[in-house]
C-alpha cells in the first residue's frame, strides 16, 4: 500500500501523544535522532537564500535533537522505524525539493520532534531535562515563525507525495488507483534520472493527469455541493497541454510499453480511477449524493499527486528545451523576432526543425497553468475531506495553515480567465475528444 511522508509524520505524533504510550525511552530518542537527521540534511540544503534566523534555529533544533539520540542506546521501536522511514523518504527526495518544500517538511517535522520530547519527558520527568527543553523551546520558535509565514500549499505538496511499498512489484494489473499513482510519479522520476523519457510517456502521464482532475472535481463538488463547472478548468488545462505537446514529435517508434514504465502505470491509474469512479457515483447514489468521507480522502491523496507530476512534466520540458530533443513543423513553431534564414526556408519548405529553447516556451506554459490549477485543485479537495472526520484533531488542526495558504483553491482556480480563448478551441472540438482517449 502506498504511503507519504504527512502519513509517516502523522503516524509518529498519533503514538506520541496517546494517552497511554507504550513506548521506551530509548524508542523516543531513537526517533528524535532519526528526526536529527532529517531537519539536518533540510538545512544544509537551506530554508532561506541567506543565513536567516530561520536557518539558524532549524540548525540548533537538529543539534538538540540528535544530542538526545545520543543519551540512551538505539532498540528500536515503532516510533523509530516511523521516523527513520520518515528521514529516509526526506533524504530521498531532497534532490526535487525547493525552498518552500523544505520549509513546509521542516514544519512538520519540528512538530513531530516537540511530541516526541514532550513524551521522553512523560516517561522520564527527571532526565535529560536540559536538552528535551532545548528540543521543545526550539520546535517552538519553529511553530512561532509558521504561524506568521506559513507554509504554501505548493511547498506542501511534497508531504502528500505517494510512495509506492511492496504493491508495485506485481505489476500494473490489479492494483488501487492509489497504488498506480504512486507508481507513476516513481516511474516518472526513473526516466528522469536516466534522462530518457519519451514524448509517448510524457503523454501519457498529461493524460493520468487529465482523467485524475476529472474525477477530483466530480468527487470535490459531490462532497461541497458546489458547481463542479469551475472544477473541470483543471481537466480542461491539462487537456490542452496534451494538445500542445502534439506539435512535437521525438522521432522514436512506439514499441511495446515497458510493463513497470510510465505509459504501463498511466493506463493503470486510467483504469483504476474509471473502476473507482463508478464506484463511488454508484455509493452516493446509495447516500442521496453524499461522497463518503473515506473515498474523499482516498481522491485526495491521489489528486496530490498532480502538483508533482505536474513539477516532473515541467522539469521534462526544461530538459528537451536545452538538448533540443523534439523536432517540429517550422510552421508549427512561435514567431521569432528576427527569425533566421535557415527557419525561414525551413516554414517556406514546410521542413520539421529542431525545437529547442523559445520554441517550447508554449509548452511549458500550458503545463505550467495545469500544475497551478492542479494545486488549487488539491486545496480545495483537501478542505472538502477536512470537513469530516478523517483524522484526529491534531492532525486535523495542523492542516490549517496550509489552507490559509496564498495558493488556496479560489485563487489558483481564478486563473481560469487566462484560459478562455484556449478553452474554448478545446470545447469546439469537445465531441471528438469524448470518442478519443484523452490528450492523445
Amino acid at each position: 500500500m502506498a504511503t507519504t511522508l504527512q502519513q509517516l509524520l502523522d503516524g509518529l505524533t498519533e503514538r506520541a501523544t496517546d494517552p497511554q504510550p507504550s513506548a521506551t525511552i530509548e524508542d523516543v530518542t531513537g526517533a528524535l535522532a532519526h528526526l536529527g537527521r532529517a531537519l539536518t540534511g533540510l538545512a544544509d540544503d537551506g530554508l532561506t537564500p541567506g543565513n536567516s534566523m530561520r536557518q539558524r534555529t532549524v540548525t540548533e533544533l537538529a543539534t538538540a535533537c540528535a544530542t538526545v539520540g545520543k543519551l540512551w542506546p538505539r532498540t528500536g521501536g515503532p516510533l523509530t522505524d516511523l521516523a527513520g522511514a520518515a528521514a529516509d523518504l526526506i533524504g530521498r527526495d531532497r534532490t526535487v525539493m525547493g525552498l518552500s518544500h523544505r520549509w513546509s517538511v521542516t514544519v512538520e517535522v519540528a512538530e513531530a520532534a516537540d511530541h516526541s520530547a514532550r513524551l521522553a519527558h512523560r516517561l522520564l520527568p527527571q532526565a535529560a531535562v536540559v536538552e528535551l527543553t532545548a528540543v521543545r523551546n526550539f520546535a517552538a520558535v519553529v511553530e512561532r515563525d509558521a504561524q506568521t509565514d506559513p507554509p504554501t500549499a505548493t511547498g506542501a505538496v511534497i508531504l502528500d507525495r505517494l510512495v509506492p511499498i511492496g504493491a508495485t512489484s506485481r505489476g500494473p494489473s490489479g492494483v488501487t488507483a492509489l497504488d498506480a499513482s504512486a507508481a507513476l510519479v516513481a516511474a516518472l522520476d526513473r526516466a528522469q534520472r536516466t534522462d530518457d523519457l519519451t514524448l509517448r510517456e510524457f503523454r501519457a502521464a498529461i493524460a493520468a493527469a487529465e482523467i485524475t482532475s476529472r474525477s477530483a472535481a466530480t468527487v470535490t463538488a459531490a462532497a461541497t455541493g458546489d458547481d463542479v463547472g469551475p472544477l473541470l478548468v483543471t481537466g480542461l488545462a491539462w487537456q490542452l497541454a496534451g494538445r500542445t505537446s502534439t506539435v512535437f514529435d521525438d522521432g522514436r517508434r512506439a514499441g511495446p510499453a515497458d510493463p513497470q514504465g510510465v505509459v504501463a502505470w498511466a493506463r493503470a491509474l486510467a483504469g483504476a480511477l474509471r473502476t473507482e469512479s463508478n464506484r463511488v457515483a454508484d455509493l452516493a447514489a446509495v447516500r442521496d449524493g453524499r461522497v463518503a468521507p473515506h473515498l474523499t480522502g482516498k481522491v485526495q491523496q491521489i489528486t496530490g499527486q498532480l502538483p508533482v507530476l505536474a513539477d516532473q512534466l515541467i522539469g521534462a520540458v526544461d530538459r528537451w528545451s536545452r538538448n533540443g530533443r523534439l523536432y517540429a513543423s517550422a510552421r508549427d513553431l512561435p514567431p521569432m523576432a528576427d527569425m533566421p534564414e535557415d527557419r525561414i526556408k525551413a516554414v517556406i519548405a514546410r521542413r520539421h526543425v529542431r525545437a529547442s529553447g523559445a520554441d517550447l516556451d508554449r509548452l511549458r506554459q500550458v503545463v505550467g497553468q495545469a500544475a497551478d490549477l492542479s494545486t488549487g485543485l488539491a486545496d480545495a479537495l483537501h478542505r472538502a475531506a477536512g470537513t469530516r472526520p478523517l483524522a484526529p484533531a491534531h492532525q486535523r488542526d495542523r492542516h490549517v495553515p496550509r489552507t490559509r495558504a496564498p495558493v488556496a483553491a479560489e485563487r489558483q482556480l481564478s486563473q481560469a480567465q487566462s484560459l478562455n480563448r484556449d478553452i474554448t478551441t478545446i470545447q469546439s472540438s469537445h465531441r471528438t475528444a469524448r470518442e478519443a482517449p484523452p490528450s492523445r
